[in-house]
């Protein structure tokens, strides 16, 4: 897919009305929406992320300088990292990285200084700085990358973003898990992934030596305009298709929002027709909803900029075409997104009290993030969420969240346990740098970053089946909550409490749980029958201040 219009399983939705409040420590209120040029998001690769990434601007990117890039790269690294970096070993082991391609060279730490050497012998070094200022260390790898490409016929043939590639590799392995390089064409689907597109809403194939359409956005721009899937383009913007590369047709076809772009094409050349499309920007849907028997169920695959949005669109369509019994919200399988549309997700059912607080070593990653009654409009409406091993980031914040307020059923295997916050940086080659700088706090003080959410009743466990699961959300508590409550409270610190906890639920993901049909059966079952879901849901709440 070019960026014209990503696949369904790339497709998110982006909110542009009020978010929950964020009250930071200051006291100062501000839309969750507002958070300054940062950008939060959280998923397996990118952890938790703000809206907008923070962009750099420098010269032009054929002309950018090694040094003009890593003083734009290190400065989020000195000042964001959840731990103080170690910066000489950090630069060593990137640099390590870069010489790696060719075996003779080397890099050798000494105090001060970093050596670059070809079979023990030193061919050149670098002073490095004694302070945190960005734009000396980024001298200091200017310089030594540099030396290796004049050591190095090899190394010095290589495309220079692939060198910049290895370097912040290798620098991002002395960070955490989650600290990572997205190199420029991979950024730019990820910003489209999270913020969306400018262009037309279309994709695009080739058959039999021509173009034609191969999907469409619902309600978009080209399907408003006719345009069908099948359709050969002929001409674009005047321009014959026939011969011509595929990302100069995606450069024709895409443009600023408001402006218009003229095309022909039709089921074939005998039978053309022209059309005008003006372009929009366009956020995939990520969300999906059907409903059965007055149950409503949303799978959220992921979250992007429009995803709180989307959810309220879906849920409320349902409702206004009568009586709806309750939600069942899939989030297996989601890898996370953006974090304030986690949180807005979870303001639709919960109208007031903590969702999230996230912590870290720069006093502005300290915040909090409470619901506000306004945003409610799902209060009342019986909810199970089911997750699974590979529930992360932000759909971990809506679980936590959600069954912490007692709001919600959680059913299905422990979650991933990805609890951390990156701040993203857009850097002037067009890449976006991922660094970590704050752990995601559930209401009740937990972090399950490492642990992940424990589901209310757990479908992973061998045997289980929907009549004995059935059975034991009819129990009451006889003091598991108040136990896992403390191991969740102790588990960054206790292996054993660690282990014990992941132990009681072991996290899978959905399509190896052999009982997978009984997450979803049970889940409709629990919704079905309203006296046994509230008996459920007052049996495994504990009231945040108790804990």
């Amino acid at each position: 897919m070019h960026g014209l219009y990503a696949p369904p399983w790339l497709r998110h939705s982006v909110h542009r009305e009020a978010s929950p409040l964020r009250r930071c420590p200051s006291g100062e209120t501000r839309m969750a929406s507002r958070l300054g040029s940062m950008l939060l998001v959280l998923g397996l690769l990118g952890g938790a992320v703000t809206a907008q990434a923070e962009q750099q601007i420098l010269p032009a990117a054929a002309n950018l300088t090694a040094e003009q890039l890593f003083s734009v790269a290190f400065r989020p690294i000195i000042d964001n990292a959840l731990k103080q970096p170690n910066m000489p070993a950090l630069l060593g082991d990137g640099l390590r990285r870069v010489a790696a391609q060719d075996r003779t060279l080397g890099i050798v730490s000494v105090p001060g200084h970093l050596l670059l050497t070809r079979e023990g012998v030193e061919l050149a070094r670098v002073v490095l700085p004694s302070d945190m200022i960005p734009e000396r260390w980024a001298n200091a790898t200017a310089e030594m990358l540099r030396a290796i490409a004049a050591a190095s016929p090899a190394i010095a043939a290589k495309d220079r973003e692939q060198v910049w590639r290895d370097m912040f590799d290798g620098m991002m392995t002395d960070l955490d898990p989650y600290s990572r390089y997205a190199e420029p064409n991979r950024a730019q689907g990820e910003r489209t992934q999270r913020e969306g597109y400018d262009g037309i809403g279309v994709g695009i194939r080739s058959v039999d030596g021509f173009y034609e359409i191969s999907d469409m956005v619902p309600d978009g721009p080209a399907a408003a305009a006719g345009v069908k899937v099948g359709d050969r383009i002929f001409e674009v913007a005047g321009t014959r298709t026939l011969g011509l590369p595929y990302e100069r047709l995606s450069a024709l076809i895409q443009g600023p929002e408001g402006s218009w772009v003229e095309m022909k094409l039709g089921p074939s050349e005998q039978r053309p027709r022209n059309v005008t499309i003006r372009r929009r920007h366009l956020v995939p849907n990520t969300v999906q909803a059907a409903i059965n028997d007055g149950v409503v169920t949303v799978r959220v695959e992921r979250f992007n900029n429009a995803t709180q949005d989307n959810v309220r669109q879906a849920i409320q369509r349902y409702l206004d075409r009568g009586p709806v019994r309750g939600v069942v919200m899939d989030l297996r399988g989601n890898p996370g997104g953006v974090m304030v549309q986690a949180v807005g997700v979870v303001n639709l059912f919960v109208p007031q009290g903590r969702i999230i607080t996230t912590r870290g070593r720069n006093p502005s990653s300290i915040q909090w993030f409470e619901a506000q009654k306004p945003t409610t409009l799902f209060p009342d409406l019986p909810l199970v969420v089911l997750i699974d091993g590979q529930t992360a980031s932000s759909a971990e914040i809506v679980a936590a969240a959600l069954q912490d307020a007692g709001r919600a059923l959680i059913v299905g295997s422990s979650s991933y346990g990805k609890g951390s916050v990156q701040h993203v940086t857009q850097l002037p080659n067009g890449g976006e740098l991922f660094i970590t700088w704050s752990r995601i706090y559930a209401p009740s003080g937990y972090s399950f970053d490492g642990q992940g959410v424990l589901p209310s009743l757990c479908t992973s466990q061998a045997g289980v089946n929907v009549q004995s699961l059935l059975a034991a959300a009819a129990q009451g508590d006889r003091g598991e909550q108040a136990t896992r409550s403390r191991q969740r409270l102790a588990a960054p610190d206790d292996a054993e409490a660690l282990a014990q906890l992941r132990a009681t639920c072991p996290p899978k993901p959905a399509d190896s749980v052999a009982s997978a049909a009984v997450t979803v059966s049970l889940a409709r079952a629990l919704v079905e029958d309203v006296g046994l879901y509230r008996q459920a849901l007052a049996s495994r709440h504990i009231n945040v201040a108790e804990r």
